[in-house]
């Protein structure tokens, strides 16, 4: 299959499943602000992130190691399937042993059991869908999302109206999906046959491990880049504020998905790509192109609107939340391109740079936290995120060139900030002429971008019309 018309498959097939039960979640969005309050939605924000951060120490990073071997061809998938999930099994029993450690963190009183739930059942949802997607089984893995998300919304209106179980319920519907997700994995995939003790591998969890290990970490540091603003939001100005903060995310949540989606479908591509050096730099060069045409144009149509999104999707309120998301999306785009970027050192399996390259970011997102919340609230901690973005995508952007110098078009990135940037002033300082600086710099967005994105759909287009 020609690798234009692969990518754009596994795009769509992604897309159907992803979207389909994206858009749910965002149509119940009124329900779970109106059930609860902005303390509430803020201790859940809190208690599912930090969970997030326990999941790559919990798996110490083999479910990317199972993805990334079980899409190489050359691997036998049933050594790399058994050898990740045997790795998996034993760090969930000692995560469990140590998990009541958790209640000495007063955060967290009381939901010990919840987050170790949570984390567990993640992991092993995560090994068995990830397997799915390396095995090309994209059909499968779109519906999987599907199932996934209703199953979390009947489990979500279950537990917060008739059995009113607040944050516990919020939290627990995603956890109790996620281990129904799995079984029906295993049970439908037929996973249990590519599953056997006699399977395992030493020299294999070995390789595995070498190319994971750095994952974990670096998983651990894109949380704190991430989420740790929600934590100091909350330490420096309440859980109110970082209530609002949280639910701002739910605009800039949409560049996210379709970012995702094509991300998810772009790392196959690119591994299977990984032969012809100078084939898979001009792959690159073009797909990068289109991919930052689309983020930017999207940032910019959604700015003017953020206002009418929030009391569409969220409780009057959390009406305030729509002053943090301009910013939030623009930081949004550059954490995907930064993603897009990160998908060289997967190819090249060269994990550590992109640890360092975290680690980095992270690190300046912490000092730009404390230096700037303190003195704007939650609208520094959207600030200092974006800026970290940036860095982190310039530095990744530099980097990257030694391993594959694809063409960045440096001018044209610069150039869509800058428009972005405008509008986000205008818009959060609600300055005069805004209504028309929005639709001048949406027009000039659209100019700018219409020749990359013009180009994109002619050549996919063409590839599908010939078959």
């Amino acid at each position: 299959m020609d690798k234009y018309k692969k990518l754009l498959s596994n795009t769509l097939i992604l897309s159907v499943g992803t979207f389909a039960s994206k858009l749910l979640v965002y149509f119940l969005m009124p329900l779970y602000t109106a059930i609860l309050s902005k303390e509430q939605y803020g201790t859940a924000d809190l208690i599912t992130n930090a969970a997030n951060l326990l999941i790559p120490f919990c798996c110490i990073g083999i479910t990317h190691g199972v993805f990334r071997f079980a899409a190489d061809e050359e691997e036998n998938n049933k050594v790399v399937f058994s050898s990740g999930a045997t790795v998996l099994l034993c760090t969930s029993a000692v995560f469990l042993l140590v998990s009541p450690l958790i209640s000495l963190i007063s955060y967290f009183d009381g939901f010990a059991w919840l987050l170790t739930f949570y984390v567990i059942s993640s992991n092993f949802h995560t090994l068995a869908k990830e397997y799915m997607r390396a095995k090309g089984h994209m059909k499968l893995y779109a519906f999987q999302g599907i199932l996934g998300t209703a199953l979390t919304i009947a489990f979500n209106i279950l537990f917060l109206i008739p059995m009113k179980l607040g944050v516990t319920g919020y939290v627990l519907s995603v956890a109790v999906a996620d281990a129904v997700g799995t079984v029906f994995l295993v049970i439908y995939a037929k996973l249990y046959k590519d599953f056997s003790f006699k399977f395992v591998s030493k020299l294999k969890i070995k390789e595995m491990l070498k190319y994971s290990l750095p994952m974990m970490p670096t998983t651990v540091i894109w949380w704190i880049t991430n989420v740790s603003d929600r934590f100091i939001v909350t330490a420096i100005c309440g859980s109110g504020e970082n209530g609002l903060y949280s639910a701002a995310y739910k605009i800039p949540t949409i560049i996210a998905l379709v970012a995702g989606v094509f991300n998810e479908a772009w790392q196959i591509s690119a591994i299977s790509e990984s032969k012809d050096k100078e084939e898979v730099k001009n792959f690159f060069s073009e797909v990068f192109e289109r991919y930052g045409a689309v983020l930017f144009l999207g940032c910019s149509m959604l700015i003017p609107f953020t206002k009418i999104a929030t009391i569409l999707l969220l409780n009057e309120s959390y009406f305030e939340a729509w002053r943090f998301m301009p910013v939030l999306l623009i930081a949004t785009v550059f954490s995907s391109l930064v993603t897009f970027i990160g998908t060289i050192y997967t190819v090249k399996k060269k994990t550590t740079m992109s640890l360092i390259s975290a680690a980095f970011g992270a690190m300046l997102n912490i000092i730009l936290n404390f230096a700037m919340i303190s003195s704007m609230g939650a609208q520094g901690a959207g600030i200092a995120t974006a800026i970290s973005y940036f860095a982190v995508f310039v530095f990744r952007a530099i980097h990257s060139k030694s391993f594959m110098p694809f063409d960045l078009k440096a001018g044209k990135i610069l150039l869509n900030t800058a428009i972005v940037i405008v509008q986000i002033i205008f818009m959060v300082l609600n300055l005069k002429y805004n209504i028309l600086v929005q639709i001048v710099m949406v027009a000039f967005m659209c100019a700018v971008n219409a020749k990359s994105i013009i180009s994109a759909l002619k050549k996919v287009l063409k590839k599908f019309v010939k078959i």
